[in-house]
């Protein structure tokens, strides 16, 4: 936000599109923060400015979604890698497999495939305390817990994000 006010300050076209004269004061940058947390934090106002947009964009065909690219990459978080902790955590199964399996088959003999072959141990849900779910032990760090542990190759770990890229042909 502190390089977009600074860029507000001297370039005359974006003046324009605020509506600000040349000698008009500019807003300090902390002052949107402010307002966001004031105002807006708790409210759907900015998922339905975005909503609207995307609706806008459909309408005048910018938006091409029969064909989509997707891609992924990992970001390096900013953790330390060896200020971890490990933990147990429990992994629930697809709530909605046998679902997905029916419609995946339908779709498949629909188009004159055979059916998906059902696996032998899909008929035995785990059982236990854990009540249909799985314990994983994960590490966490202690510095960005909301990172991930990522293997990079054969011998580098680091914590990272993952992060996901959408577009369609138009780019």
């Amino acid at each position: 936000m502190r390089q977009t006010v600074k860029e507000i300050e001297v370039n005359v076209a974006y003046r324009w599109f605020l509506g600000l004269e040349m000698m008009d004061k500019v807003p300090h940058f902390s002052t949107f923060g402010k307002n966001y947390t004031r105002r807006f934090k708790d409210t759907g106002l900015f998922e339905q400015i975005f909503s609207h947009i995307l609706q806008e964009c459909y309408k005048f065909k910018l938006i091409d979604p029969s064909e989509v690219f997707v891609d992924s990459t990992h970001v390096k978080a900013r953790a330390n890698n060896k200020k971890m902790q490990k933990r147990i955590a429990q992994e629930e199964a697809l709530f909605f497999e046998d679902l997905l399996k029916k419609e995946i088959n339908e779709d498949r003999e629909a188009h004159g495939k055979r059916p998906l072959k059902e696996k032998d141990d899909d008929s035995n849900p785990p059982s236990g305390p854990s009540g249909g779910k799985e314990e994983k032990t994960i590490k966490t760090s202690t510095s960005d817990p909301e990172s991930g542990w990522f293997h990079k190759g054969e011998h580098k770990s680091v914590f990272a994000y993952a992060v996901q890229t959408a577009c369609d042909k138009n780019g």
